[in-house]
């Protein structure tokens, strides 16, 4: 499976919002359809959920550029693990902050972890070798003198 096949296409900021009740879109049944592939409710969780998550986001992560691309990532988990949304252990809007967020933490680990890579590299003093240094004296003497 490629991933044009696996995930929707962009989503337009001209198509009209999905169908809310009171407090919003069921985001619960959004999923549901977004589980089975619907690409239609897909953007409906988008337009709605969007700017929460990339909140949850941005709180972790400085870089609103990277940010962006951390929230691209979630959005990716959502479309692919929809049918791993259970109903009965919290809202959707709670489980894709928590998507978020996890995502979030795990960036700036990772982040650092190649920050602190870079810094040893970079300070790690190389052994001065007295063999090779004698070496090359010898080798210079030699083209010197003889």
């Amino acid at each position: 499976m490629t991933v044009m096949e696996t995930v929707p296409g962009p989503v337009s900021s001209a198509r009209p919002r999905a169908a809310a009740t009171a407090g919003g879109p069921d985001l619960a049944r959004l999923l549901a359809r977004t589980a089975r592939g619907d690409h239609e409710a897909f953007a409906a969780v988008y337009d709605h959920a969007a700017p929460a998550l990339f909140g949850t986001v941005r709180g972790v992560i400085r870089d609103p550029f990277l940010a962006e691309e951390v929230t691209q990532e979630v959005f990716l988990e959502v479309w692919r693990t929809a049918s791993r949304f259970n109903p009965a252990r919290g809202s959707a809007l709670a489980w894709m902050a928590t998507i978020a967020h996890r995502r979030a933490v795990d960036r700036v680990r990772s982040e650092q972890r190649m920050a602190d890579r870079d810094r040893r590299a970079a300070a790690h003093s190389i052994a001065f070798d007295e063999v090779a240094e004698s070496a090359e004296h010898n080798l210079e003497r030699e083209r010197v003198g003889h």
